[in-house]
């Protein structure tokens, strides 16, 4: 089995590699998200890029609000995307089928969806940390038996 990961130096620039992510995380939100959510989301946002800036990304309850903001965000995007149907009926047209959709999206849920890829690369990130710190401690409470 391949790991992603070869040494405790990679894991510490992957930990490292957050705070980058969660500048531009933060001014995604400010930028792409708070004038295009409801009102209460909108405020959770607001306080997750404030606590991202200062770099409190490895505190409790971020991952949380991360969580939060993507699912809202996802519903968003959802909710400004729609099908265009077009239609051809010339003569020329020799496929099966005189109509195809293609999906579009709102200006609005356009801009989410820039916001959207970043809060995901930063939420994946985020996991994985977490998830190998979770892993060592269970690694060196094995030993210490």
């Amino acid at each position: 089995m391949d790991m992603p990961f070869t040494s405790a130096d990679e894991i510490t620039e992957m930990a490292a590699a957050c705070f980058p992510l969660a500048r531009i995380a933060a001014t995604g939100i400010d930028e792409d998200v708070l004038d295009f959510v409801p009102w209460e989301p909108a405020q959770e946002a607001k306080a997750l890029a404030a606590r991202l800036r200062r770099g409190e990304i490895f505190e409790k309850g971020v991952l949380a609000m991360l969580h939060d903001l993507v699912g809202v965000l996802e519903a968003e995007i959802a909710q400004g995307t729609y099908v265009e149907t077009c239609y051809d009926h010339s003569p020329e047209n020799v496929s099966g089928s005189q109509s195809w959709g293609q999906q579009r999206r709102t200006p609005e849920a356009d801009r989410l969806s820039n916001a959207f890829a970043v809060l995901i690369e930063l939420y994946a990130t985020l996991m994985a940390v977490h998830d190998l710190h979770r892993a060592e401690a269970v690694v060196e409470a094995l030993r210490a038996t």
